[in-house]
């Protein structure tokens, strides 16, 4: 704004405006606004008027003008608009353009604007948690595209923009047969890295937890949430049973299955299962009437299967618990009978460590973590009764003790912790419970369920 020289009196003052980038239709819509309140907008001036208004600070004009884009917003114009209302500051317009562009990701790949926004929007965009998508691999190729759209210029950022991908998430065939084959891939030492990284990231399941990343990070959309997972089991049919290979899960956030990887062997059974972390381990079991030392690692955010360090003794009808972050595999039938042996794995280094032994060799029992202490109840003798005994470790000093009670004649039975009590749940199809007080050594039964089972 600036005061005409031409009339220096100030009941005669002039203001001169300059307005640049404003048209004369765009200028006659301001000023009919300013003197009727009514509004022409359409979606070819929309994003004109919306700049104008700002620039006026005409603000309940910018509301009307963002009310109106908000409706307008597609797969093919939504990152245009979000790239003008953050030049523009426009708050709520970005928030909502943000959101529309993050939710319908897959359309909008597909657009041939997202080819054009610059490097810093498109990192912006691609890296973000909440990008929804149910496949890393549309990520890449997306990423890929945007590069080849002028690769004279944007080769040189391969590597800045194949971070924003999660590598470690895309399928292991896709991994070797189509990012390693890519040649803005094999011509950049730092891509190389990267693809490298996300290849140790499936091979060696056992030590991710030392590989953490942005890029390991999974989005939100990939639907990581606590579930309780079914391993197998048995189905009847007729009157003989068959081994499972399904495994589901239930979410309970929506109490609703969902099919998980199924198991990667057939007619096993007398497995064990534990979780740790986001794994899950399966360790040795029975196929063919061979006893195994096989240990399955399950990859939740991958949904697969892949094999880790195997057992240093064959066992079946064991117990398996987590203690301090190792996995430990307590007794069970080995080749000749009953086995005392007891080890531990530690899911870093891939590594088994055997530890001392039971003092009771036995199968079948109920085991869990309670105060610090590994307690195994009950469980079958060599000669095939109910061993009638508790047995505890302590891995500070690596030592067992036990003592015998009428009490512990569980079999085929769980055990389980809940407010510093250990309860025995079932076992040889019966309804009754054990309560153990590991403060007091108390044992007591509980009330009994509404349903007999054993191997629950």
């Amino acid at each position: 704004v600036a005061r005409s020289p031409r009339d220096s009196s100030r009941s005669g003052e002039k203001l001169e405006l300059a307005m640049s980038n404003l048209t004369a239709d765009v200028l006659e819509l301001l000023l009919e606004f300013v003197y009727t309140g009514s509004l022409i907008i359409d979606s070819a001036n929309a994003k004109t008027l919306l700049e104008a208004a700002s620039k006026f600070q005409f603000h309940t004009f910018c509301k009307v003008c963002v009310s109106f884009l908000e409706k307008q917003l597609t797969a093919s114009n939504c990152l245009g608009i979000l790239a003008m209302a953050e030049a523009m500051q426009c708050t709520e317009l970005y928030n909502m353009a943000k959101a529309y562009a993050l939710q319908i990701f897959p359309e909008v790949a597909n657009q041939e604007e997202i080819l054009n926004i610059s490097k810093d929007d498109f990192i912006s965009y691609m890296s973000n948690d909440s990008l929804n998508t149910k496949a890393e691999e549309l990520v890449y190729e997306t990423v890929i595209k945007w590069i080849k759209k002028d690769a004279a210029i944007r080769a040189q950022y391969a590597a800045e923009l194949l971070a924003v991908v999660r590598l470690p998430f895309i399928h292991p065939s896709y991994l070797l047969n189509v990012v390693d084959n890519e040649e803005l891939i094999k011509s950049s030492e730092a891509c190389r890295d990267l693809v490298n990284e996300a290849k140790r990231y499936h091979m060696l399941p056992h030590a991710r937890q030392e590989m953490q990343t942005p890029r390991t990070r999974p989005r939100l959309s990939a639907g990581v949430a606590e579930v309780i997972v079914l391993v197998g089991g048995r189905q009847m049919i007729g009157m003989n049973q068959r081994a499972l290979t399904a495994v589901t899960c239930l979410n309970p956030q929506n109490n609703k299955w969902y099919p998980l990887a199924s198991l990667p062997f057939y007619d096993r059974e007398f497995f064990s299962v534990v979780s740790a972390g986001d794994n899950i381990y399966l360790s040795g079991g029975m196929e063919s009437g061979v006893t195994l030392a096989d240990v399955w690692c399950y990859m939740s955010l991958l949904d697969n299967w892949n094999l880790v360090s195997r057992m240093t003794v064959p066992r079946c009808r064991h117990n398996s618990l987590v203690y301090d972050g190792k996995i430990y595999t307590i007794g069970g039938v080995g080749v000749a009978g009953n086995v005392d042996h007891v080890e531990r794995y530690d899911t870093i280094t891939n590594q088994w460590e055997t530890i001392a032994p039971l003092p009771k060799a036995v199968h079948s029992a109920a085991a869990t973590v309670c105060g610090g202490k590994i307690y195994v109840f009950g469980g079958v003798n060599e000669a095939g009764r109910a061993a009638g005994v508790l047995q505890s470790y302590i891995p500070q000093t690596n030592s067992w003790s036990f003592i015998e009670s009428p009490m512990i004649d569980n079999k085929y039975a769980p055990a389980v912790t809940l407010n510093g009590f250990i309860f025995i749940l079932g076992g040889a199809y019966a309804r009754a419970t054990t309560i153990y007080d590991p403060e007091k050594g108390n044992i007591k039964a509980g009330p009994n369920m509404n349903h007999s089972r054993q191997f629950c």
